[in-house]
């Protein structure tokens, strides 16, 4: 903040010198005009111009009426919307435009115009292509605006011819008084692009070094939610474990005793005997049941008040909703009824590739097809991300899917695309579902 307002208070002074400089100008070709005309000798001015001047007046209304609009777009680009390139490029383009009208308003006796317009269009410019076009082309305006060059195209009395009417005296303290002005103006020209650049690279190694901060922060996050994600997924497993373990230890024993017991009264009451199978028969059934409700609570929310097809198609929705990807979902595979311990793992592996499409590979255009041939589903998840880098071991979320399909008897394959279809990663999984209600055995 405190780099713009010295920025802003040296754009001040120079345009507070070229009004100077303006003023200057006209009052010297004025009064010089008034002076010839009081000596009688403008017969002798008019044969060494070899032409007729313009009036005196022209000089300082046509100045002074160009420098206030060129004033009011310098100092008021400050107060222009952010991000309305189409109007900053007229006011940059009418700001350069003004410049040159001012300088030719001056006969070419001053071009330092092109000099403040060049500074506070380069500290106001935004796009590095926009800066090096306005550095062009007002470096071509200021080396084509020297008087020397541009009295070639342009017939105008010479600054010199003016000063020629006065004692040497006067006419070295105007040349000197003017040099003064425009060499003040230059300092502060240089002295202001050296603050600007130097701002600029102080601006853009901190924001490397705050890159690099949020770089940094963000592979440890990354490392933390790996570990937290392989921490609860440890929880759980250990839960379920612990809860299947009590239910099974439970049950085996209450089979093994009673079958152990049948196998003693067999020949002696076969009656009992075959109560107690009985007896182990159900007490196995309601161990099944209680290993069962323990597995189906892990299965999605959305498989459980929804059917199938229906819960896909909702998580597609929610995550293109939810994220800035956009997905294209095709079923070609016919009707989708399927066992429930299929229905997760095929929902589970759909989920598991499109958070890993965003979250790893950045992608921007996900495609989810399904594809029955014969008895066979293939499920295929395509991105256009960055891809896996080479060598990076399998992360738990792919182990998890080929664990899913491999006890279905599944198989899971994937990898970055081929070079001709440009980056991304692939993914695609196949089974052969069961009849819905058949068991997996």
């Amino acid at each position: 903040m405190k780099q713009d307002q010295i920025l802003r208070t040296l754009r001040g002074l120079m345009l507070a010198i070229n009004l100077v400089l303006v003023v200057y100008y006209s009052l010297l070709r004025g009064l010089t005009a008034l002076r010839i005309s009081g000596s009688f000798s403008a017969r002798d001015f008019l044969a060494s111009a070899k032409q007729v001047p313009a009036p005196p007046w022209q000089m300082a209304v046509l100045s002074l009426g160009l420098f206030v609009p060129l004033a009011a777009l310098i100092l008021g680009k400050d107060y222009l919307p952010p991000g309305r390139r189409g109007l900053r490029a007229a006011v940059f383009t009418a700001e350069i435009l003004l410049a040159a009208a001012e300088v030719t308003s001056l006969n070419f006796y001053y071009r330092g115009f092109f000099l403040m317009v060049l500074a506070d269009l380069v500290y106001t410019a935004q796009e590095k292509y926009g800066r090096a076009c306005i550095i062009a082309v007002l470096t071509v305006l200021y080396a084509l605006a020297d008087y020397s060059i541009a009295s070639v195209f342009f017939s105008e009395i010479p600054l010199s011819q003016y000063l020629s009417y006065y004692t040497e005296f006067y006419s070295s303290w105007f040349s000197g008084v003017e040099s003064l002005l425009t060499s003040l103006h230059v300092l502060l020209f240089v002295v202001f692009l050296v603050l600007l650049f130097l701002g600029q690279k102080a601006e853009n190694t901190r924001v490397h070094q705050l890159n690099a901060e949020l770089q940094e922060s963000y592979r440890q996050l990354q490392e933390y939610a790996d570990k937290t994600e392989h921490m609860a997924e440890l929880r759980e497993r250990n839960r379920l474990a612990r809860e299947i373990h009590d239910t099974l230890g439970h049950t085996l024993t209450g089979i093994i005793m009673t079958t152990d017991a049948s196998l003693i009264l067999m020949d002696a009451a076969p009656d009992q005997a075959r109560k107690q199978l009985q007896l182990a028969n159900q007490t196995a059934r309601e161990g099944l049941n209680d290993v069962r409700r323990s597995i189906n609570a892990l299965r999605p929310d959305a498989l459980e008040h929804t059917d199938f097809a229906e819960a896909l198609e909702n998580t597609i929705e929610k995550f293109c909703l939810t994220t800035a990807a956009k997905v294209t979902y095709t079923q070609n595979a016919g009707n989708l009824d399927f066992a429930p311990d299929e229905e997760e793992a095929i929902y589970r592996v759909i989920q598991e590739s499109l958070t890993n499409a965003v979250r790893h590979g950045h992608a921007r255009n996900i495609e989810v097809r399904l594809d029955r041939f014969g008895e066979t589903l293939t499920i295929t998840v395509r991105d256009d991300g960055e891809g896996m880098a080479p060598g990076k071991p399998e992360g738990f979320g792919l182990r998890h899917m080929r664990e899913r399909l491999e006890l279905l008897h599944g198989s899971l394959e994937y990898g970055n695309r081929p070079p001709e279809e440009g980056p991304g990663f692939a993914l695609t999984a196949r089974l052969q579902p069961r009849q819905k209600g058949e068991e997996n055995i």
